[in-house]
């Protein structure tokens, strides 16, 4: 079942620093969508983009650091069958230590920084602290007190957390304003517009970006003989043969063959979540 609150069960502060971030990930899924990929996006170093070639998911918890503190502690975890590829810490804040432990008898490293923007955020790599850890406390250790801060964990994977479940459909709300299919359906198997609205769920408060898109959709009869511009398969050009012999016999359907994913913006719990979810998208239809 697909859950996404971000009230119940965590602080004000955390709130506070989502909310303080927020602007922040909107503008990354922009860039996304005007580069076409998670990566492009990016403005790593070579070495860190290196390493990000094959993720499909971003996701941002944000912290609030008290006024007048040079030690403060953070936990960095994995999910399940999710593989990270880079952990970022984002802040402006210059000189960053970690230390494991609390105590100053814990060894102290000196943040590695991976990117640099022209409006002072920078970026410091973390991921080998979590090494083969499921979660791990660390402490970030700061040169001199600041005032209260906002900085967050961007963590960079891929995941295969499907968005939607078979019991989705019990949080969908009762209403009838979808777009129909294209005014003038072809006889013929072809795509037509289906417009998906996400506030007809009870989730779909969650989601930021996009509200509604157009997922296409596949009618229309599948003719005997199927040519090849139905992508046909060895099962469906059976069937057609049997049914244009015998006039009887369940004939091939038209369905989707080829879909593309949807980049995703939404809340999940206590971070902000980028991800993109296959097969949301139509982009052929054929007869199967």
């Amino acid at each position: 079942m697909f859950y996404i609150t971000i009230i119940i069960g965590i602080s004000l502060q955390a709130i506070l620093a989502l909310a303080d971030q927020t602007e922040t990930i909107i503008d990354f899924y922009n860039k996304i969508n005007t580069y076409g990929s998670l990566l492009k996006a990016t403005s790593f170093d070579l070495d860190t983009q290196s390493k990000l070639k094959n993720i499909n998911t971003v996701r941002m918890v944000s912290y609030q650091i008290p006024n007048n503190r040079t030690l403060f502690g953070i936990q960095i975890k994995r999910n399940l069958n999710e593989q990270i590829a880079l952990i970022e810490l984002r802040c402006n804040i210059s000189n960053v230590y970690v230390r494991l432990g609390r105590n100053t008898h814990h060894r102290i490293y000196h943040l590695e920084m991976i990117s640099q923007s022209t409006n002072t955020i920078q970026s410091y790599d973390l991921t080998k602290f979590l090494n083969n850890h499921y979660q791990r406390y660390i402490y970030l250790l700061l040169n001199y007190p600041i005032e209260q801060h906002s900085l967050s964990i961007i963590y960079y994977s891929k995941s295969n957390k499907n968005l939607f479940s078979f019991s989705t459909s019990k949080n969908f709300k009762r209403r009838y304003r979808r777009t129909i299919l294209s005014n003038n359906p072809s006889s013929t198997c072809a795509k037509h517009e289906y417009e998906i609205d996400f506030n007809q769920f009870t989730f779909g408060q969650w989601i930021l970006q996009p509200k509604r898109f157009n997922a296409y959709t596949c009618s229309g009869s599948c003719p005997n003989p199927l040519s090849p511009q139905y992508y046909p398969s060895n099962h469906a050009i059976l069937l057609s043969l049997i049914h244009s012999q015998k006039e009887y016999g369940q004939q091939p359907l038209c369905v989707p063959v080829r879909l593309k994913p949807l980049c995703l913006l939404y809340y999940d719990r206590d971070e902000l979540v980028i991800k993109y979810h296959r097969d949301m998208i139509v982009q052929e239809c054929g007869c199967r």
